[in-house]
């Protein structure tokens, strides 16, 4: 493990592979933490130096407790103060679902430092008229979950969410997870999930390197990842088969190697754009 300290805060990150090759930066979703990259990172270090930080209120990253200290901006900087450390000008960023959100802003705001950037299971707006029922569903659950938080906290609703279960070990796994939420953290990338920027209007401009786009077909989010795609026709957009939400994790060796190509196809030059279904 190590840290950096900026913007008012500590951030955790772990490296792999040769300090000296190309780098990759990763940026796991919400309410999770660099351990969720664990089953891609010896793929990707094979050729990469490969960094995965603790975002702003995850895993042994900082939890500011005031939710004025969560905003897009914020992950952005941390983001930017990270590479700056790391004397990393250039590299490909990585981002799921949350960390998707988050990379998508960082390749507005600042192209040039990233040679190709890919979203997976995530999304370039917060809403939008064209997401269907599955998505409104799964946002409803995750408002449920952070009214039951910012009223109990983390254990207390971890308590009442297992109360209804009656398998003793399915019980005790809901609650384990949610002793493992660190409430204000959780607070604050709920409300920077549904408050930020609109990219819809502006990524078919300012996204100007190279995007890779990763959706499964069971993923609730499926149709949000399709409308992002559909504003970024030069995107290679790949769809996972029989794959929920969270492809990094579900089809780690796929993933990795779908990844790969796209970097791969990048350094060689190779047509990018383009639609597949694996």
């Amino acid at each position: 493990m190590s840290s950096i300290d900026a913007n008012g805060i500590t951030i955790n990150y772990e490296e792999w592979g040769d300090p000296e090759a190309p780098a990759v930066v990763l940026l796991h979703g919400f309410s999770s933490d660099l351990r969720m990259w664990a089953a891609v990172v010896d793929a990707f270090a094979r050729d990469y130096r490969v960094v995965a930080p603790d975002l702003r209120g995850h895993g042994l990253t900082s939890v500011p407790e005031a939710l004025s200290a969560y905003t897009m901006e914020a992950y952005v900087e941390d983001l930017r103060a990270l590479l700056d450390a790391l004397e990393i000008e250039i590299c490909a960023l990585v981002g799921c679902s949350f960390g998707g959100m988050i990379a998508a802003q960082a390749a507005v705001t600042m192209a040039e430092r990233f040679a190709g950037v890919v979203l997976s299971d995530s999304s370039a707006a917060f809403e939008n008229e064209a997401y269907d029922e599955r998505y409104r569903e799964r946002e409803r659950g995750i408002a449920a979950q952070e009214a039951m938080i910012a009223q109990h906290g983390s254990a207390g609703a971890g308590k009442r969410a297992a109360a209804s279960v009656s398998d003793p070990f399915l019980a005790a796994g809901i609650r384990k997870r949610y002793e493992n939420i660190r409430s204000d953290g959780f607070l604050g990338a709920a409300r920077v999930r549904r408050e930020r920027p609109d990219l819809l209007g502006v990524i078919g401009q300012k996204l100007t390197s190279p995007v890779l786009i990763c959706t499964g077909d069971e993923d609730p989010v499926h149709c949000a990842s399709l409308l992002m795609a559909e504003r970024l026709p030069a995107a290679r957009v790949v769809t996972f088969r029989n794959t929920g939400h969270g492809i990094p994790a579900r089809a780690p060796e796929i993933f990795a190697e779908t990844v790969l190509r796209f970097f791969s196809d990048i350094e060689e030059g190779n047509p990018l754009a383009g639609r597949r279904i694996i």
